[in-house]
């Protein structure tokens, strides 16, 4: 379940668009949240011959470092009040996405919210890149929450959501945690796989084949089938409504996106990684639907990948 959530904060106005979500999940959840900043100390400008920052230099980190506490201790205290939720403030030096996966890690967080960007500018702008950086290094599931969310307008309160899967272990890693969201929230769940023709050699040559299934793809298809049903029984044991959907398409990254506009889903799961071809298919498609299926995406990279 989802009784430990992480919110990383930088200070800015967008990524603090994270914490109702946070907060949310946890009160309904029975959950608690921890708050998280890391302080990236001065760089040593104006250091003397030895590197050894100058006294000014170091009064003025230790003042950036003691704001940066009480602002995620006031945010902390205050956000506990308001949700009736336990609220953890987490502040240390170090780099940012380093930091925040240790946190994720010292905690066992069940959930990380956090948002693609913050603000610009120097000390809030590092958010964009330390997104990505999490979502690419740490095993704890991440809900990435677009800055063009078209779709939430900033809320989360998903009815539906889509898990996308190529067939391997690695990609269904996703589903444990779609299935806690979707408990959490009352949530459908629709479980979708593209089946893609691998074509090894000529593909004009293998279309024009005089056979009925050219690419060998009916027996993928119906396997496929047959292993989301298992998937859709499997999570309605825990409650949870489910569908399955089978695509057959040349391009496996362009039908998720699709199928993302046609289904119009409250939230998209995915993991980062399957397995061989599928590797580099999940990973194109987990970075496209974070940065362009203007809604909530739920992404884990898989603890068993290669």
């Amino acid at each position: 379940m989802l009784r430990t959530l992480l919110v990383p904060l930088d200070g800015s106005a967008l990524a603090e668009r994270a914490l109702p979500i946070a907060f949310d999940i946890a009160r309904r959840a029975g959950g608690e949240v921890h708050l998280a900043r890391a302080h990236v100390p001065l760089a040593v400008v104006g250091a003397g011959g030895e590197g050894i920052m100058t006294q000014d230099l170091l009064a003025a980190d230790d003042a950036m470092r003691d704001r940066a506490k009480q602002y995620v201790e006031a945010t902390a205290t205050r956000l506990s009040a308001e949700w009736g939720v336990r609220a953890v403030a987490h502040v240390d030096d170090g780099g940012a996405a380093g930091y925040i996966t240790q946190v994720a890690d010292d905690v066992l967080a069940d959930l990380v919210v956090m948002t693609t960007h913050g603000a610009g500018g120097f000390a809030p702008g590092w958010l964009g890149s330390v997104a990505d950086a999490v979502i690419r290094h740490s095993y704890r599931p991440v809900l990435a929450l677009p800055e063009n969310d078209e779709h939430t307008g900033g809320t989360f309160t998903p009815r539906r959501i889509m898990v996308t899967l190529d067939g391997s272990p690695n990609a269904a890693a996703i589903v444990p945690a779609a299935q806690d969201l979707a408990v959490v929230f009352g949530a459908d769940v629709e479980f979708v796989r593209i089946v893609a023709p691998f074509v090894p050699n000529d593909v004009l040559s293998a279309m024009s084949s005089p056979s009925p299934d050219a690419y060998g793809i009916d027996a993928e298809a119906a396997y496929a089938k047959q292993q989301l049903g298992d998937m859709v029984a499997a999570i309605g044991k825990h409650g949870v409504k489910a569908t399955a959907t089978v695509r057959v398409e040349m391009s496996p990254t362009r039908a998720l996106l699709d199928h993302v506009k046609e289904s119009d889903p409250d939230c998209v799961a995915v993991a980062t990684q399957g397995r061989g071809l599928s590797r580099l298919f999940l990973g194109s498609v987990a970075d496209k639907l974070i940065r362009g299926a203007g809604r909530p995406v739920l992404v884990l990279r898989p603890p068993t990948e290669a």
